[in-house]
């Protein structure tokens, strides 16, 4: 059985786990209904069953202290790879909105402060460098960077459709890209795309976006 089989056969839970390569933040998790959505640094995909026992442990009781968790990772942490280096400026504030005050509201709302590892900056202005227009933001899993397209550093764009770029982008990083079983990569599943439309403006967002294109 997997490591998610595994936990999910411990805790009674059904488990959602996206891998990372953050060396602070090893294990972190938040509980919505009878999921667990569970971020977990990827050198524990070959953590021995009492490290994954323990695991399980500590969804069920977050108090509690993990020893074998914390052993595991030091003895390993020497394969973590370092992370990718972001390339340009990191500029969050732009001339209307304030993209990190933006990222920390939505991330105390809809993700529980889980996304503490995420780095987010307007995009280029310069005409050379700058994203197409219809490339609203992205996300690199490498760097964990959310890039937000500049044109909508703007009074006449609302708030909440700033809010709903910046929220998808955070979807990305939350949920990760997931294996179809025909092998390809799929990053606007069905869990997404229900995720997506959990955003409090988010037909708002949808018709105002269709304004634009």
């Amino acid at each position: 059985m997997n490591l998610k089989g595994i936990l999910q056969r411990r805790t009674g839970k059904t488990i959602e786990i996206t891998y990372t390569n953050n060396r602070i933040n090893i294990i972190s998790f938040r509980k919505q209904g009878g999921t667990v959505y569970l971020r977990l640094q990827r050198l524990f995909k070959e953590a021995p069953l009492d490290v994954i026992y323990e695991i399980a442990e500590l969804i069920k009781n977050p108090g509690i202290k993990t020893p074998l968790i914390n052993e595991y990772f030091r003895r390993n942490s020497w394969r973590v790879r370092k992370p990718a280096r972001v390339r340009g400026k990191i500029e969050p504030v732009g001339r209307v909105y304030d993209l990190k005050r933006i990222l920390e509201r939505l991330n105390r709302e809809y993700f529980g402060g889980a996304l503490t590892d995420i780095t987010i900056t307007w995009g280029s202005r310069q005409r050379r460098h700058a994203v197409r227009k219809r490339t609203l933001g992205s996300y690199n899993y490498e760097t964990r960077t959310i890039r937000i397209n500049p044109i909508l550093d703007s009074p006449r764009v609302p708030l909440y459709f700033v809010e709903y770029v910046v929220y998808h982008e955070m979807l990305h990083a939350a949920l990760g890209i997931k294996r179809q079983r025909n092998g390809r990569r799929a990053v606007h599943t069905r869990e997404f795309k229900e995720r997506e439309r959990q955003f409090r403006h988010y037909e708002e967002a949808i018709q105002w976006e269709k304004r634009i294109n």
